[in-house]
């Protein structure tokens, strides 16, 4: 019985020291985030607007990163290097946005209710996937189908402009859509192995990055109506 009550508090301390990791580094990704925002912003905003293929240049590395993240998410100190670094890109990329945004009439007011409604909704949806005894598994494969689909759309937008209408129902499902990745993530937290905690950092970072551009881009488009 001791030995039972002993590896209980046993697991329950493995559990919590990688909840931890996880969200020490999941802080350490925002940071750098805002980092590369203020730092673009503040002194390479112009090299961007000049020259855009920069953008796609490190689009292109954050993607390298992603994919490549299951070789190098185990190899300390590299790992952490690598995993701030993609945080510091995703805020280089979202910058020129932000900045544009932030320039226009009423811009400033989108951003603050973006921030807070995905700091809301973040939470709630993290909460609900840590607390809920459903098992969320199921839903990973129809999770994979709608970010290959919306990833599909995506590039089609690119060639074939869509409408506002189209625009906000677009974004409302990538909300919808990383809403329910943070729910499943979070519930995943508790069965990555101990050694895994720069993927789940990066899991969890990816669906609040993801969450807050949708927003945003659902408040832009409401803002046009």
């Amino acid at each position: 019985m001791e030995n039972n009550i002993y590896t209980s508090r046993a697991s329950s301390d493995i559990k919590a020291t990688f909840f931890g990791k996880v969200m020490a580094f999941f802080a350490v990704a925002i940071f750098a985030n805002v980092v590369g925002v203020y730092l673009t912003m503040t002194y390479a905003l112009s090299y961007f607007t000049t020259y855009p293929w920069l953008m796609y240049v490190v689009f292109g590395a954050e993607l390298i990163l992603v994919f490549s993240s299951r070789v190098w998410s185990k190899k300390v100190p590299l790992n952490r290097v690598l995993f701030a670094l993609f945080a510091l890109l995703t805020g280089v990329t979202i910058a020129p946005l932000i900045g544009i945004l932030a320039a226009s009439p009423g811009g400033l007011a989108i951003l603050v209710k973006a921030l807070l409604a995905t700091g809301f909704m973040f939470t709630a949806t993290a909460l609900i996937g840590w607390t809920t005894k459903w098992d969320l598994s199921g839903m990973r494969g129809f999770l994979l189908m709608g970010l290959i689909g919306m990833i599909i759309v995506g590039i089609v937008g690119i060639f074939i402009p869509w409408g506002n209408t189209m625009e906000m129902v677009y974004s409302g499902i990538g909300v919808l859509l990383f809403s329910a990745f943070t729910m499943y993530d979070f519930q995943k937290l508790k069965h990555y192995p101990e050694d895994r905690y720069i993927d789940a950092a990066l899991s969890i970072y990816l669906d609040i990055f993801n969450l807050f551009l949708f927003i945003l881009r659902l408040l832009i488009s409401l803002n046009r109506r």
